[in-house]
C-alpha cells in the first residue's frame, strides 16, 4: 500500500501500538516516524525509512494486528480511511501542535482554495460526480470542486486527471489537493504552480513516487 496509507493507518492504531510495543521499541518507532515525515519531500529516504519502521511492527506484532493488515493492503478501500495532511499525521501520533490548531490550519488552507459549485460545473456540461476530478466536503456538507482542475474555458485539464487518478482521488480527495497545493520537495514548489512550467511527465512522476508501495 502506499507510504501515507500506511502512516494513516498506523496513526488510528497508535496507542494500541504504544501498548504493545517495549518502551525501547516505541522510542525507536517515535524517531522513525519523526524522521519519516521530515523526509515526505525525498521519496527514496522517506521510503527507506518506512520500510524500517515495517520491519520494526513486523518483528513486534501480532501478524493478525489491524496496522500489519493495513500494511499488506494494495489497494486500500476502507470506508473512512482517507488520508490525512502530514501536518495532521504528525499531530495524531502526537508529533505536533494541538489538533485544532495543526487541523484548522491543513485543512482550511485545502477549502478556502479557489473551487467550483456543483451548479458551475453542470452548467458547464460536466459531471459533478465525475471520479476523476477532487471533491471537497465542506462544513455543512456542501461540496467544492478546486478551480485548478479546469481550464480556462472550463474543461477539466487531462493532466490534472491524470494524477488524480494516481493519487486515487475520489478515495482520499484532501490527500490529493494536499499534494496539488502543497510545497513538494521533489519538486521545489506546489504542483498547481508548477503545471505548464515543468513537463507534464515530471509532475506525474512526482505523483507516482507519493504512492510509492512500502
Amino acid at each position: 500500500m502506499g507510504l501515507r496509507h500506511a502512516l494513516t493507518a498506523l496513526a488510528e492504531r497508535w496507542d494500541d501500538v504504544r501498548s504493545a510495543l517495549s518502551p525501547e521499541d516505541f522510542g525507536e518507532l517515535t524517531a522513525l516516524v519523526e524522521e519519516l515525515l521530515a523526509r515526505e519531500g525525498d521519496p527514496a529516504a522517506a521510503e527507506e525509512i518506512a520500510e524500517e519502521v515495517v520491519d520494526l511492527l513486523r518483528g513486534r506484532l501480532r501478524a493478525d494486528h489491524p496496522v500489519l493488515v493495513a500494511l499488506r493492503e494494495r489497494d486500500e478501500r476502507r470506508a473512512g480511511a482517507a488520508l490525512l495532511p502530514p501536518p495532521v499525521l504528525r499531530t495524531r501520533l502526537g508529533l505536533g501542535p494541538p489538533p485544532s490548531e495543526v487541523e484548522r490550519e491543513a485543512l482550511s488552507r485545502l477549502l478556502d482554495a479557489p473551487a467550483l459549485t456543483a451548479d458551475e460545473l453542470r452548467a458547464a456540461g460536466h459531471d459533478p460526480g465525475d471520479p476523476g476530478l477532487i471533491r471537497l466536503e465542506h462544513p455543512g456538507g456542501a461540496a467544492r470542486w478546486p478551480a485548478f482542475q479546469f481550464a480556462a474555458d472550463g474543461r477539466p485539464l487531462p493532466l490534472v486527471r491524470t494524477i488524480n487518478r494516481i493519487l486515487e482521488a475520489a478515495d482520499d480527495p484532501f490527500g490529493a489537493a494536499d499534494w496539488w497545493l502543497g510545497d513538494n520537495g521533489w519538486l521545489g514548489g506546489s504542483p498547481v504552480r508548477l503545471m505548464g512550467r515543468v513537463p507534464d511527465e515530471r509532475l506525474i512522476s512526482a505523483a507516482r513516487a507519493e504512492t510509492t508501495e512500502v
